[in-house]
């Protein structure tokens, strides 16, 4: 049976074996012990607050209970720009008008922006392979949380994509702007960034609008190109409610996603269901063919699993081993968190 539940410690082996097949470009699960200690260690303290604090981060595990393995990661950021100004570029239409020539040149340009500061982030969103398959809902499991505890998050929620390489590894974009300024390779500043330090950003960054004509053609473009392997991650966002909005990233131009939490098709779905109770265990099926998705909504033990869809007239029916899944026991009435359509 897979769970999603939050992190714990004793996950870091598991994790970092996650992050070192994320690969290139994965900031919020960087390839490093010690980083994803401290990503863990503040994911429990995040739990166990009780008020909404600016540095809170939970990171969220699938859990292959068989194996006692953890199979992916998804994590929300309940503020950012809380201690470090979250940077991006905009892109703008900017017109030139000669009256002389009676001509019009528009001219798209990039602004250096910190717009989206203050906005709650998900990311982090990484599944094994041979798990493919049940992503969309490791994913939705952040907006159930949010959705859940609205309190502790902000009222608009962003998600970076990976912006589009070659298949070396290469970054058109950072190429054209970033190496230029940086004068490191587009590793390192990568590094630099999942290891939590943005402060070099700030520091050499160009100030000035830069006008996208003279970048070379292959970093034009990528403006707003997720990486191939990305692109399955745009379309589910596109479908939760996320827009994007002409806002990229500063080092490899992957597009920048907004959406309201409130208006999000996970969190618009959510509904409450008792349950009933089952003598014996179903046979396990693939989570693929399920079509609801259930969480135990008490901020302590918030656990997800997928099942069949709620009986209409009898509640939600589960099986001892899914309640204890959920962390929950036996003998007592149940009130769960359900969102129908778990395929989709």
């Amino acid at each position: 049976m897979l769970v999603v539940r939050p992190v714990a410690q004793h996950d870091l082996d598991d994790v970092f074996q996650l992050a070192l097949k994320a690969g290139q470009g994965m900031t919020s699960l960087p390839p490093d012990k010690s980083a994803l200690q401290q990503r863990i260690a503040l994911s429990e303290a995040s739990f166990k607050r009780q008020e909404k604090h600016m540095d809170d981060f939970f990171l969220l595990v699938m859990e292959d209970q068989q194996r006692n393995k953890v199979v992916g990661t998804a994590g929300v950021y309940a503020m950012t720009g809380a201690r470090q100004a979250f940077y991006a570029y905009r892109i703008m239409a900017v017109t030139h008008h000669s009256h002389s020539l009676n001509k019009q040149v528009h001219s798209p340009v990039l602004h250096l922006t910190n717009d989206y500061s203050h906005c709650s982030e998900v990311g982090a969103l990484f599944l094994d392979p041979a798990y493919r398959g049940n992503g969309h809902w490791l994913a939705r499991s952040r907006y159930l949380l949010m959705g859940l505890f609205r309190e502790r998050f902000a009222d608009a929620v962003i998600a970076e994509l990976r912006g589009w390489t070659d298949n070396s590894g290469r970054s058109p974009f950072w190429d054209a702007i970033g190496r230029h300024f940086f004068q490191m390779s587009f590793d390192d500043a990568d590094k630099l960034c999942g290891m939590g330090s943005n402060q070099f950003i700030t520091e050499l960054m160009p100030k000035y609008p830069i006008y996208t004509s003279l970048l070379p053609d292959d970093a034009q473009q990528v403006l707003g190109k997720p990486a191939d392997a990305g692109q399955r991650a745009q379309q589910l966002l596109e479908r939760e409610g996320f827009h994007y909005d002409n806002v990229i990233d500063i080092f490899d131009a992957g597009p920048l996603m907004r959406a309201s939490i409130a208006q999000l098709k996970s969190v618009s779905a959510i509904r409450y269901c008792q349950t009933k109770i089952i003598d014996q265990d179903p046979p396990d099926q693939p989570s693929q063919q399920r079509d609801a998705i259930i969480a135990n909504p008490d901020w302590h033990n918030f656990r997800v699993i997928t099942a069949p869809a709620p009986d209409k007239n009898n509640g939600v029916v589960l099986s001892g081993a899914q309640l204890r899944a959920l962390h929950l026991s036996l003998n007592d009435e149940h009130r769960l968190a359900i969102i129908d359509g778990g395929d989709s």
